[in-house]
């Protein structure tokens, strides 16, 4: 509704050709930007994301390698730690 008035206001064929080309020039700047930080959302989640995964993965390899530490040494306490 402002952008009618703004040209109802400006006479001259001119005027308003450089007044839309200076509101096109505003969009499309915007829509870039809103391109950029979506992208960059999507970015950040992926990352999150495999650097999850990589935690998860090397926190289990941590625990199959405390596992078999435990289970071939033959010191270890059995029957799960528990002293008879």
């Amino acid at each position: 509704m402002n952008t009618f008035l703004l040209l109802s206001v400006i006479d001259s064929p001119a005027a308003r050709s450089e007044t839309l080309k200076a509101s096109l020039k505003i969009l499309w700047q915007g829509l870039l930007a809103i391109f950029i930080v979506i992208g960059l959302i999507i970015l950040a989640v992926q990352l999150t994301k495999f650097c999850v995964n990589k935690a998860e993965a090397a926190k289990k390899a941590r625990e199959e390698q405390k596992a078999n530490a435990a289970a071939n040494d033959p010191s270890a306490p059995q029957n799960g730690g528990e002293a008879r």
